[in-house]
């Protein structure tokens, strides 16, 4: 075991309450009587539905196809009838065809004991295609099809596989409540990714305040026979972002690429090659001051969010805001009918006063948010650049690696709504803005 005492550069200690929900096992939500399946689930170009109104579809059968590179499959998450394939807009104001799936039938999977399938004889062409075939994405926030990280070219090394263990934002611990209850599916699944990539090292990466499920996965890893590294590395966010925890860990001068893959999705791995189970259910953290009971919660892709509140014994207080993610990143939203995605790692509630606007002041230039941004960007510098419409110059001076991380914003004492400013300008280059 390794510990990293710092981030690179960088980063900020919000308050972080995830202790609240961490410490109750994962519950499984209630199956949706209803569940609107968005079609666009993944990094690339939506999924073609292959399904219409009035068809029966059984739980986990495909709906909708991948259609071109970075697409994935999307399956049913529950049995049942399709009552309509229509438009919805996703959070962010994303545009999605989504297939609507009134509950019907006996599921034939669920509660009942699947044969695990050998996977150590198949070929690399075979997992692969078992990983594709369910639609797994990257869990942690890329949504990136899976089976494209792990199909690494014969002859091309990869010096490093990283399991990340850190939830990517404060308030949010789901990913530490799938590493505790299944230790064994994820170690089992880096088994299946060191078959596929021969990595020269591979490393569990946890934060400082998941320490003590080191030894559980070490015990795990006796266990399948699997040579794993455990780095400990500081809870400062965003260390859970890929290209921090990289850093961090570092390579060691070992020639080849590195590849990092969420704990979550690790467990979607394991549940594709050994269980044949698509993906159709995540863990979802809910938390925030007016929830009663923050928890974590296995939810069926399609649940609309004003369901999961009522499994966590609904709200204490009006809320003054939702947001899909946490407190840092987290994308505001206005209605409870917003469904569970593939990308949904938490639901975060705000009281009326925490969601309340802050009254902006001028720049004081005391250079705070110089100090803590983990990409050593010049906030100050790149606001002043797209406030007067100088995009290029902005693009120039690294707005294009700005991750919207909001640790500039957060360490701001003159409330300056840093993030939302490069997030305007980042859109306005890609829609060919040139200042």
């Amino acid at each position: 075991m390794t510990d990293t005492r710092k981030l690179p550069h960088g980063g900020v200690n919000p308050p972080n309450d995830s202790n609240i929900s961490r410490t109750a096992p994962i519950a499984n939500a209630l199956v949706p009587s209803r569940a609107v399946i968005p079609l666009l689930q993944h990094a690339g170009t939506p999924a073609r539905c292959v399904v219409q109104q009035g068809d029966k579809v059984s739980e986990g059968m495909l709906i909708g196809k991948a259609e071109g590179a970075l697409s994935a499959n999307v399956h049913s998450s529950i049995p049942g009838t399709v009552v309509a394939v229509t438009g919805i807009t996703l959070p962010g104001g994303v545009a999605s065809q989504a297939v609507v799936i009134d509950l019907e039938g006996e599921f034939g999977k669920s509660g009942k004991p699947r044969q695990p399938r050998a996977w150590e004889g198949a070929s690399r062409i075979e997992l692969l295609g078992r990983i594709q075939s369910a639609g797994v994405v990257g869990l942690g926030g890329s949504r990136m099809p899976t089976h494209l990280k792990l199909a690494s070219a014969p002859g091309s090394p990869v010096a490093l596989l990283v399991a990340n263990g850190i939830d990517g934002e404060p308030g949010l611990s789901a990913d530490f409540a799938l590493l505790r209850e299944k230790t064994a599916e994820i170690a089992e699944a880096l088994r299946i990714c060191r078959a596929l990539l021969e990595p020269q090292r591979i490393v569990l990466a946890l934060g400082e305040d998941a320490r003590e499920l080191a030894g559980a996965f070490e015990e795990a890893c006796a266990t399948s026979k699997l040579a794993c590294d455990i780095a400990i590395l500081p809870s400062t966010y965003p260390q859970g972002h890929e290209q921090i925890v990289l850093g961090s860990i570092g390579v060691k001068g070992a020639p080849g690429r590195s590849v990092i893959l969420n704990v979550a999705t690790l467990h979607a791995v394991y549940e594709a090659v050994v269980l044949d189970r698509p993906l159709i259910e995540r863990v979802v953290t809910v938390a925030g001051a007016p929830v009663a009971r923050p928890r974590n919660l296995k939810v069926r892709l399609g649940t609309r969010l004003g369901d999961l509140f009522e499994e966590c014994g609904g709200l204490l207080a009006a809320p003054g805001k939702i947001v899909i993610g946490g407190p840092m990143r987290g994308v505001a939203v206005s209605s409870l009918d917003i469904p569970v995605t593939k990308g949904t790692s938490g639901v975060t509630v705000f009281d009326e006063s925490a969601a309340r606007t802050r009254t902006e002041w001028p720049c004081i230039r005391c250079g705070a948010c110089v100090e803590v941004c983990p990409w050593d960007l010049f906030p100050t510098r790149l606001y002043k650049l797209v406030r007067q419409g100088s995009l290029a110059a902005a693009d120039r001076e690294g707005l294009s690696r700005c991750t919207e991380c909001g640790c500039c914003a957060f360490a701001c004492p003159s409330h300056i709504p840093l993030v939302a400013v490069f997030h305007e300008g980042k859109k306005a280059l890609a829609g060919g803005g040139n200042g």
